[in-house]
């Protein structure tokens, strides 16, 4: 009897050891898939460089159509954002909203590519242009730009599609890069976001060296924002700032002598600078971004599409019809950009519905239906949303003309019955 009472205590144990070892994997197991299940907006890339003789990791943001093959473009303009490491998150959150959310398509979907920094020394030694006297710590800057432009632009144009419609943004001490890049090698980027820049850098060098000016450059087609945050004390105003000595408030002087500067130079550069009254040094550099990309790509939405979302619009000219309309627009934007960038063949396709069953205007969809053929002579679906209209018509000739050139390029069974 005490033997089976034993036996029977032990099988208890057991059964209490099993039953938690296996809610122990049921917890793994719940743990891992919803850590599969996480929101992910970047990847992570390394990229040995010879020049700086390191390996540099990558935060890489990939716009939401390049994933998708059938809406997939062939480039994306790039943006190259120092201090990734930290930068990374916000910005690629703004420009979600401002690109791909609700359709708002206010800024063109970009490829980011953070560059985090390997240290602080490194930090300070890749951004600064010059050795200050201290070449322990300064003076790598033209060495990071070399990196970034002979290594880091081709091979983010060869693995990520990325194009020479080229951004970089440096916040802080990062503002030297900025400076650097537009001084001297401005070809290197499109639009330069300087946000709070520290200008006093080696004796106010992109203020007062000759080497480093923007007197005699050229910079016809490259745009500058400036953003500048209140560091001042408390009751100064700009005007005032711009005359006093306080030591306080020379951070808030430099950018505005950098304005000042620039406003009388004559090099095209198209430049546009805001103070921020009411933030920090930190807080300035999010809203430096959003003001600073809606800037730079001004040109990039389709305003005068907007007439098309009321019910009773009638365009008066040629020139106000929506497919004239669209087609100027994105000539418009191809030629900005640097390449051939055209509306998505849905959008365009949807678009045409609309303008037969919300405007009631059946020519203006017909129109549409075919400048998108124009845009994707090669897409069967191009020809079959134009047939499926005229059949919705009762023009049976032209349906079928187009179901006939539908086929052409696919062999679709819905076709052959049409």
């Amino acid at each position: 009897m005490i033997k089976f009472e034993k036996l029977l205590i032990a099988i208890l144990l057991l059964s209490i050891v099993s039953c938690g070892q296996n809610k122990k994997q049921i917890n793994e197991e719940k743990t891992t898939s919803k850590t599969d299940r996480g929101i992910q907006i970047g990847l992570i890339d390394t990229l040995y460089s010879k020049i700086l003789n390191q390996e540099r990791e990558l935060v890489i943001y990939i716009p939401e159509s390049a994933k998708d093959s059938n809406r997939k473009r062939d480039k994306y303009p790039v943006v190259y954002l120092l201090d990734g490491d930290y930068s990374f998150v916000s910005f690629v959150g703004m420009l979600k909203q401002y690109s791909e959310m609700n359709d708002t398509k206010i800024l063109p979907e970009m490829i980011v590519v953070g560059i985090p920094n390997v240290d602080f020394k490194s930090r300070m030694m890749d951004f600064s242009p010059t050795a200050e006297g201290n070449p322990e710590q300064y003076g790598g800057g033209n060495k990071f730009l070399e990196f970034m432009k002979m290594e880091l632009f081709p091979y983010i144009e060869q693995y990520y599609s990325g194009s020479q419609n080229r951004t970089i943004v440096g916040h802080s001490f990062g503002g030297l890069v900025v400076m650097n890049a537009l001084t001297t090698n401005q070809e290197m980027f499109t639009n330069y976001l300087l946000i709070d820049g520290s200008l006093y850098f080696d004796d106010e060098l992109f203020l007062n060296s000759p080497k480093y000016s923007l007197k005699g450059k050229d910079l016809k087609g490259k745009n500058l924002y400036i953003g500048i945050a209140n560091t001042a004390t408390y009751g100064s105003d700009l005007e005032s700032i711009k005359k006093d000595t306080i030591g306080a408030n020379k951070y808030v002087r430099y950018s505005l002598k950098l304005v000042d500067q620039i406003e009388n130079l004559d090099t095209d550069l198209n430049m546009q600078w805001k103070y921020y009254e009411n933030d920090t040094h930190g807080s300035t550099a999010f809203l430096s971004q959003l003001d600073g990309f809606r800037f730079f790509y001004s040109w990039f939405e389709f305003k005068k599409e907007q007439n098309y979302r009321s019910k009773y619009f009638v365009p008066q000219t040629n020139e106000d019809r929506f497919a004239n309309l669209t087609k100027k627009h994105f000539e418009n934007v191809s030629e900005k950009l640097g390449y051939d960038f055209k509306p998505e063949q849905n959008w365009l396709s949807g678009y045409a519905g609309s303008l037969y069953s919300f405007q009631k205007q059946p020519d203006q969809a017909i129109e549409t239906f075919k400048l998108n053929i124009e845009y994707y002579p090669n897409s069967s679906s191009a020809y079959k949303d134009l047939a499926d209209f005229y059949l919705t018509q009762k023009d049976t000739m032209s349906a079928k003309k187009y179901y006939i050139k539908t086929l052409e390029l696919d062999g679709d069974s819905e076709v052959q019955k049409h």
